[in-house]
Formats: structure tokens, C-alpha cells, sequence
């Protein structure tokens, strides 16, 4: 599994969707995360990194780790926030929308070139949601799935679930077009997404 990030870095806020939580940015200091240069989070399992979620609901912390922005807004010094965790056995955490319940993990297939396939799941579960190409699907041959592996850095925040759950661009590239790969999916459709440029990117508001 790469490893991502290290001990200082950093993110502003782009894209919040009626959180309240617009312009916080976030830096590793140690076992805490240090907020707007000015509070400090300490947090109950060291951070690696600080990325956070599309929809801004979430810093997602380490491979499998993330903290809600709920508790890092009334986190109290000297009390730790706890550090949530996604299953182990799916891949790197990319996105996650705790109001719907979602996460999308890539779990790294191959080095030459880097690929990945991708795990869409509820929150607490390992079940992949979808089975489109570039899904991982459990009881699927791996040398079968690799055919469909796509490639990018793999990295937190790569993924982009939409505010409302219902879609996922797994590179976190925005497109509905008809050769894209793996392109936009429709989660509970389990199809991938084909439309315009604008149809497509207004899924995503």
C-alpha cells in the first residue's frame, strides 16, 4: 500500500457544501492537528497527513483513518478526538460523506504502471456497492480485474463522492463522456455515468 504524505501538510478547504466549516485549513503537529494556525486538535492516533473530504464533512487522517470536523470544530485541550476508521482490507481512504454513510477506498494493484480498483462501501462495511469496471469485486480473479485497474496517485482525497452520495469519479476526474475510464459511476445504479460536460460536473454541486 503507498504511503502517503508525511508530517506537514497542509489543505485549504475548496469545496464545502453546507458544512459551516469553509476556509479551515488543517496541519499535522505531532499527535494533534492544528487548525487555522491558531487551535489545536489532539487527536487519539498520531495523524500522518490532513485531507479533507469533498463534501467537507470529514479530515481524513491516514490510510484508514479520519475525524469528523464536527468534533475537530469542539475538540477541548487535553481530551482526544477519536480517530475513525474504514476496514483495513479495502485500500487507501479517498473520499468518505458521513451524512450518507459512504466511502470510496483504491486498493493499489499493480507498479507498472500504478494502478488501482476501486472499493465503494457503506461506512462499517467492506461490500464493494458497485461492480462496474475498475471496481474491485470480491470472488473475481485479480488477474481479471487488473484489466480494468486505472491509474492516478492513489492518494487521500483522489476520489470525489458527490454531496448527495450518489456518484463517485474514482481519480477524481469529473467526466461523463462515453470512452472516459473509469469516468463518473452512479453508485446505487451500479452503471457508469454517460453525459455532457455539464450535466456531469452538476452532479457534483
Amino acid at each position: 500500500m503507498p504511503k502517503i504524505g508525511l508530517n506537514m501538510f497542509v489543505l485549504t478547504s475548496v469545496f464545502v457544501w453546507g458544512t459551516g466549516y469553509a476556509d479551515d485549513t488543517y496541519q499535522v503537529a505531532g499527535s494533534s492537528l492544528k487548525i487555522d494556525s491558531s487551535r489545536m486538535c489532539l487527536l487519539d492516533r498520531p495523524p500522518l497527513y490532513a485531507v479533507e473530504s469533498f463534501d467537507g464533512s470529514a479530515v481524513m487522517v491516514s490510510e484508514t483513518g479520519y475525524v469528523a470536523k464536527q468534533e475537530l470544530a469542539h475538540c477541548q485541550a487535553g481530551r482526544a478526538v477519536h480517530v475513525l476508521s474504514i476496514p483495513s482490507n479495502v485500500g487507501v481512504l479517498s473520499d468518505i460523506n458521513l451524512s450518507k454513510g459512504i466511502y470510496v477506498a483504491l486498493d493499489f494493484v499493480s507498479a507498472q504502471p500504478f494502478t488501482y480498483l476501486a472499493t465503494v462501501a457503506r461506512i462499517g462495511s467492506s461490500r464493494n456497492l458497485v461492480s462496474v469496471r475498475g471496481a474491485y469485486v470480491a470472488g473475481r480473479k485479480l488477474s481479471e480485474l487488473k484489466k480494468s485497474a486505472f491509474g492516478g496517485s492513489g492518494e487521500a482525497g483522489t476520489a470525489i463522492l458527490s454531496p448527495t452520495g450518489r456518484y463517485v469519479a474514482p481519480t477524481g476526474q469529473i467526466d461523463c463522456s462515453q470512452d472516459a475510464q473509469p469516468g463518473v459511476w452512479d453508485i446505487p445504479g451500479n452503471r457508469r455515468v454517460v453525459a455532457t460536460d455539464d450535466a456531469c460536473a452538476a452532479l457534483f454541486k
